[in-house]
């Protein structure tokens, strides 16, 4: 009797814990695949842009001229960003994080494949690189609602001394999203000859967005909406007065915050579109390396981030944010120099050495900073905190750092100059970092 009473009793239990866990991988997935997805999209445009957009869709008599024109045009969705995290970001807040994603991911989809289907510059001029950089501006707007949703959708689903970890395994999307993209423009310039992939075979890659996408939204079409923003909304609609928009919150009570968290951001956006834009356009341009051979030596390089990410945050978990992302821009600045000697060779085992010890710094601070930047606000302002302190950090560091190395080593000669500039924007974000809290023990429910 005792066994059988005993039985009936765990079983609602044992029910209980199924669920969670398989509420748990449903997020866990329709965030991986959804981030897949949209750094495909924004990786793709990165190395279209260093390898190929500049004959294609910014044609000139100087060619150092017409790769920045392109460089610059990749920026733009660095700019888009702040906006779109205002406006995505008082969405996020106010009608739920999974409607948000839904739109994110169709909108991202949906301009990647325009962007496949332009028109180049030979065929209608001026209206080419205009027509480019609108929905590359489109790319920007959304991904500032995409990646943070899809963080937080981690962070406040994740059992509470497991968050750092749950909120890193969304950022080894991007790894997916690199390989992907580049391989399959690796796949597409091997297969097809020079003439015929720069006249229609480098649009392959983009158009096949659209099957990505609508895998992506049948994956998402199965994640739970957050228990956090469910108990949050409750708590407003049950308050008589009228709330302050989550903008309006997210200045008046987190100004200090928000100033820390973009400053913090700063270095690994630099860090990882110093790698993965500026220095393959520098391994052909300058080291008269193939694509395929610079393609496969980031590619090699980025999947540090597999083991170096979610190492990184569940180290997070034990030690505190902040400590793990200070050992991570130490550990940056340690490498800037030997990276760029070691692919200055121009032979493939050195290149990914400096490659991996580069993207190893890099990894440490990116599994860290997803946790930190998500408990820095409360729950009524955290996805347009979230958001703008990403997007902000983004633009400085991530939008400027392809241009500025461009311009740097066109200036000095040299790429050791852009290894200075690496180790004084890691020293910004640790400095960012060490003034801010540490928060791996805090309540993130209750603002």
């Amino acid at each position: 009797m005792q066994t059988s009473i005993s039985s009936i009793s765990e079983t609602p239990l044992e029910h209980v814990d199924a669920e969670k866990q398989k509420s748990m991988k449903n997020v866990v997935a329709g965030s991986l695949f959804g981030t897949a997805l949209e750094t495909y999209d924004l990786y793709l445009y990165g190395t279209a842009a260093a390898l190929i957009f500049a004959p294609l869709f910014f044609p000139g008599h100087d060619e150092a001229v017409s790769r920045l024109a392109s460089l610059a045009s990749f920026a733009i969705s660095f700019i888009a960003r702040p906006l779109g995290s205002l406006v995505l970001g008082h969405f996020g807040d106010r009608i739920g994080r999974k409607k948000l994603l839904y739109l994110t991911l169709i909108v991202m989809g949906l301009s990647t494949v325009g962007i496949g289907l332009l028109p180049t510059y030979a065929s209608v001029g001026i209206w080419a690189p205009i027509m480019l950089c609108v929905l590359r501006f489109i790319q920007g707007f959304a991904f500032a609602g995409e990646y943070s949703g899809a963080v937080l959708m981690l962070l406040e689903h994740a059992p509470r001394r497991k968050r750092g970890l749950y909120a890193a395994i969304n950022n080894i999307g991007p790894v997916f999203g690199f390989i992907a993209s580049a391989g399959l423009l690796l796949i597409v310039s091997s297969v097809l000859s020079k003439e015929d992939f720069y006249s229609w075979g480098w649009r392959i890659p983009f158009v096949a967005s659209l099957v990505l996408l609508i895998v992506g939204v049948f994956v998402r079409s199965k994640v739970p909406e957050s228990p956090v923003f469910l108990e949050t909304a409750a708590k407003r609609s049950a308050t008589a007065a009228p709330s302050e928009s989550p903008a309006i919150r997210l200045f008046k009570r987190y100004p200090k915050q928000l100033l820390l968290v973009a400053g913090a951001n700063i270095c690994h956006f630099s860090t990882f579109y110093l790698f993965t834009v500026f220095a393959l356009s520098y391994g052909q341009r300058e080291l008269g390396l193939s694509n395929a051979f610079v393609l496969s030596v980031a590619m090699v390089a980025v999947c540090t981030h597999l083991v170096v990410v979610p190492c990184a945050g569940a180290l997070a978990d034990r030690i505190g944010r902040r400590t793990t992302m200070l050992i991570g821009f130490a550990f940056t600045a340690l490498v800037a120099f030997p990276f760029w000697y070691l692919f200055s060779m121009g032979q493939f085992l050195p290149m990914v050495l400096g490659s991996c010890l580069f993207m190893t710094g890099y990894g440490l601070v990116y599994g860290a900073v997803p946790s930190f930047t998500g408990e820095a606000f409360g729950p009524s302002a955290r996805f347009t905190g979230f958001a703008m302190a990403t997007n902000v950090g983004g633009i400085i560091g991530g939008g400027t750092a392809p241009i500025l190395g461009a311009y740097l080593l066109n200036h000095y000669g040299s790429p050791y100059a852009i290894s200075i500039l690496t180790i004084s924007l890691a020293v910004i974000s640790a400095t960012c970092v060490y003034l801010s809290a540490e928060t791996r023990d805090i309540d993130i429910v209750n603002d």
